[in-house]
């Protein structure tokens, strides 16, 4: 025999409403989103670190060949590196407080348009080299 329920007593129906449906298919797309824009800013970071690295790298080395004496000490500005015309360097030279000083500064770009992107930049206090070649320049008229 068949026992009849009473409306207090139903059973529970195993199941999603559909207002629960709608809420955690809401809060799912809040949660991608916010996930999707970390994804973003960590991509950025990435490529801005990639440049600054690459730009610093650029600025010694160009300060390097000051120093060395493999580039003559000259002001420039806006002047693009050989392998890519998206790098871009000035360099200031002027005299320093002290004798025979000169106040090198070298500034590395990286240029999207006319936008820059990353930049770094250098300042080294050194000897005037014009002096050491004035030096050996009278030694040997002096022999």
């Amino acid at each position: 025999m068949k026992t009849r329920l009473r409306p207090s007593q139903k059973q529970h129906r195993s199941g999603l409403t559909l207002m629960e449906v709608l809420l955690s298919t809401a809060i799912f797309m809040g949660s991608l989103t916010a996930i999707l824009g970390i994804i973003q800013m960590g991509h950025e970071s990435r490529l801005s670190a990639r440049l600054d690295a690459e730009a610093a790298l650029r600025c010694e080395s160009l300060m390097g060949e000051y120093v060395s004496g493999v580039a003559p000490l000259t002001s420039e500005a806006g002047v693009p590196f050989e392998d890519s015309d998206e790098w871009r360097y000035t360099t200031t030279v002027e005299d320093a407080d002290g004798e025979s000083l000169l106040k090198v500064v070298v500034l590395v770009q990286h240029l999207a348009g006319e936008q820059v992107n990353s930049y770094s930049m250098l300042t080294r206090m050194m000897r005037d080299p014009q002096l050491f070649l004035d030096a050996a320049m009278e030694s040997e008229a002096a022999e």
